[in-house]
């Protein structure tokens, strides 16, 4: 489990720690200088001792400080840690999906503008026959021809039946086309106007 630790949390820490050392050293050169300024000649010796006492207890005390603060601060700064390369894992993690997605969806964007080329070249070819085989029919032929042949013409009349609010079934019955074909067309449409709407 890791701690979560905002790092001011751990700069006032830092500082609360090196205070409470100062002050622990402030009251060492206090106590120093108290027994240094003593009148008495023969309690000299005594506060010598004293004062050594009271440096080898606040060399103790100060150890104790420093091994409970190195204690405390250890596991915040392993979790940290911890935190901060599993952090930069999910960042490099999250970069990689990102340009993997970029380049599907690149090649999809190609693909899907090869496909719309080819649609557009293959539906001028197709309209162009269509009007050479209009132009060399004979005027009689030509109405029973445009009724049997003109595919896109029919396309155009299911997509304007749709969007009067015709059903599928309606739309098939009424131009005799099976009903598949008509779903598809619709179906084709709408996939357009979304590809369309999306650019």
């Amino acid at each position: 489990m890791m701690l979560k630790v905002p790092t001011e949390f751990l700069v006032v820490l830092s500082l609360t720690i090196d205070l409470f050392l100062i002050f622990l050293l402030c009251l060492f050169i206090r106590r120093a200088n108290r027994l240094q300024r003593s009148p008495n000649p023969m309690q000299e010796n005594d506060f010598d001792d004293i004062a050594a006492q009271t440096r080898e207890k606040a060399q103790v005390v100060a150890r104790e400080v420093l091994t409970e603060t190195s204690a405390m601060i250890e596991p915040i700064l392993e979790a940290s840690k911890d935190a901060a390369v599993e952090f930069e894992r999910l960042v490099q993690e999250k970069q990689a999906l990102t340009r993997k997605l970029d380049k599907s969806l690149d090649s999809k964007i190609i693909s899907i503008n090869l496909l719309l080329s080819r649609a557009n070249t293959l539906y001028s070819q197709l309209e162009n026959h269509h009007n050479s085989l209009l132009n060399t029919q004979p005027k009689g032929a030509t109405a029973l021809y445009h009724k049997e042949t003109d595919v896109l013409d029919q396309q155009q009349r299911i997509i304007d039946l749709y969007y009067q609010k015709m059903d599928v079934d309606t739309i098939a019955e009424r131009l005799s086309i099976p009903k598949g074909e008509v779903a598809l067309v619709i179906d084709l449409k709408e996939k357009f106007i979304a590809m369309e709407k999306s650019r």
